[in-house]
């Protein structure tokens, strides 16, 4: 897969799932069959919110395990600012002992060499990215660092996309989801309420609550807004 055509699917990507499926493609091919993708926690501040594929089970689960709270990669890749090799940032002398035992469980666990790139979204969100289970060492040498980072820019990005939408997204109840659903199909109050099994002033009601959650003030425009936020299909 060539990077502007990942790129591009990346861009038309309609779930995170999506996007990572394709980075994934994409590093598999220039060697690299383990992704990490790292950004700081909403909920728990000064830790990293982590997904990960392709990674040793046994690894994943030492990591789980207590050693995410010693990962020292998120804040030496943000302070770097720059696309940065694994091993290098492994050298950093500020590393506590904590970090460095961090490390050495790494390699234990058989996670290889490789990069790292921060990366930055619309929202200032910044995350990173990792790349690492090389099927050969000579891979990380002569890796097209600029290529990669490219790609991992543009999975940011539209993953910030997609979670800024679902930021956005309205909450319909069950019901005014199924009533929404008939306004698109071109059905009357009356013609909804016969469908549904319900009276007239409790259809208008539950359009009313409609409008009011998308902020329309009209069927076309609820049915059009219902689409974009994919609460009904057609």
């Amino acid at each position: 897969m060539d990077d502007s055509r990942a790129i591009r699917q990346i861009a038309g990507a309609m779930t995170k799932d999506e996007v990572f499926t394709i980075a994934r493609a994409f590093y598999r091919t220039h060697g690299f069959n383990a992704l990490s993708y790292l950004k700081p926690s909403r909920i728990h501040p000064g830790q990293a919110d982590v997904v990960s594929f392709g990674f040793p089970d046994a690894w994943i689960e030492r990591y789980n395990d207590g050693l995410n709270l010693l990962d020292p990669f998120p804040a030496l890749v943000a302070r770097a600012g720059r696309p940065v090799r694994l091993s290098n940032l492994s050298a950093d002398k500020s590393l506590s002992a904590e970090q460095i035992y961090f490390i050495e469980q790494a390699r234990e666990h058989g996670v290889t060499d490789g990069y790292a790139f921060p990366t930055f979204g619309p929202r200032q969100q910044l995350a990173a990215f990792g790349i690492n289970q090389v099927d050969h060492e000579d891979r990380v040498d002569h890796a097209d660092v600029p290529v990669l980072h490219a790609i991992a820019q543009a999975a940011h990005l539209r993953i910030d996309q997609l979670e800024a939408e679902e930021l956005e997204r309205p909450r319909l109840a069950p019901r005014e989801v199924l009533v929404l659903h008939w306004i698109a199909q071109g059905k009357s109050n009356e013609e909804i309420a016969m469908i549904l099994g319900s009276k007239r002033p409790t259809i208008a009601t539950h359009i009313k609550r409609i409008f009011t959650k998308l902020d329309v003030s009209d069927r076309a425009s609820a049915a059009v807004k219902g689409l974009k936020f994919g609460i009904i299909n057609i």
